[in-house]
């Protein structure tokens, strides 16, 4: 008998021919969810023998419904969604792709970077609202890029990556992230910061790369940004909620930062009356930054491979909940 491999997006889903792909090996196709509700999504994943996350979060009263899943995958990094420990009692593997489109979000990072350095949206709307004349209005501050201080609050994968197109434009690069070995930095050329509030202080620019967990909600707060040079922008392509919203919109007000680059916000979609929708020093963008051509063709095969992976008993590249493998036994592959 077949797996029953379930997966439910956030948004249509018009086929799934690559994470088909990816289930090749044990001879699969995942089934959609339609389920516009919990109680919908639960009758669907009840008897699944693998999840592909999406709309509806993993939570307890969806895991104790499982009667035999034995892996939940997510096409994603990000497994705020999921209740790891409540996997881990369940013996559920549970797995993400934090290595398909880190290039993608490095580049999007420094996309805001330099859309807030150049004002490139401002302009943009002065061209085409035949508002050409005004633009020296809107031009200040506007940082030369070029030998600026970039601070990178994380240096896992995808901020490393940022420092490699920040050296291009001779950026100087420091970095906060209390979890890497000091050879990490030393590897990378980076400058060492153990405090967070310095690394706002001095950077002209601050990028955050935080996954989101008890220990970084709300991490990046008022005392962060109140510290800000004026000039100085905030840009997170982490995940929304590690800043918090209030405070950085209390501190672009009282002006103590020139503006902020933001792919994702504490409340996703953005209600229609968040203050930042009208400040023209903020650019913003709907949580994309992992997208392109070749990553969403990827990510979504990936996701099918770590499901077969996992239904042949075999390890896969990324687990999350590593505790599960104490009761979970599953064979190491030697990969190419």
């Amino acid at each position: 008998m077949p797996f029953k491999v379930v997966i439910t997006a956030f948004g249509p889903v018009s086929n799934t021919t690559h994470e088909n792909e990816g289930l090749k090996p044990i001879d699969t196709t995942a089934f959609v969810s339609k389920a516009t509700t919990e109680d919908e999504y639960i009758a669907d994943v009840k008897d699944a023998d693998a999840i592909i996350t999406g709309r509806f979060a993993i939570n307890e009263r969806v895991l104790s419904s499982l009667t035999k899943c034995k892996v939940v995958s997510t096409n994603g990094v990000g497994v705020d969604r999921i209740d790891l420990d409540g996997a881990t009692r369940h013996n559920i593997v549970v797995t993400n792709v934090p290595d398909v489109f880190i290039e993608e979000v490095s580049v999007h990072a420094f996309m805001l970077l330099l859309a807030l350095a150049k004002k490139t949206v401002v302009l943009d709307r002065l061209v085409r609202e035949g508002r050409w004349r005004e633009q020296r209005s809107h031009m200040s501050p506007m940082p030369r890029v070029v030998g600026d201080t970039l601070g990178l609050v994380a240096f896992g994968n995808i901020p490393r990556l940022v420092t490699e197109k920040a050296n291009g434009f001779k950026m100087n690069v420091i970095a906060w992230d209390p979890y890497q070995p000091d050879d990490v930095f030393r590897q990378h050329g980076v400058e060492r910061v153990t405090d967070l509030i310095e690394l706002f202080r001095r950077s002209d620019f601050v990028s955050a790369h935080l996954p989101l967990n008890a220990g970084t909600k709300g991490l990046l707060n008022y005392a962060c940004f109140s510290a800000m040079k004026p000039t100085g922008y905030f840009i997170n392509t982490g995940r929304g909620p590690t800043h918090n919203e209030a405070d950085l919109i209390r501190a672009l007000r009282e002006k103590k930062l020139a503006g902020a680059g933001l792919d994702v916000m504490e409340i996703e979609p953005t209600l229609p009356d968040n203050p930042l929708h009208t400040m023209e020093n903020v650019v913003l963008m709907p949580h994309s930054a992992s997208v392109s051509d070749w990553s969403d063709v990827a990510r979504r095969k990936r996701v099918g491979e770590e499901i077969a992976d996992v239904l042949r008993g075999r390890m896969p590249r990324f687990v999350v909940n590593k505790d599960v493998l104490k009761t979970v036994s599953l064979a190491e592959l030697v990969r190419a």
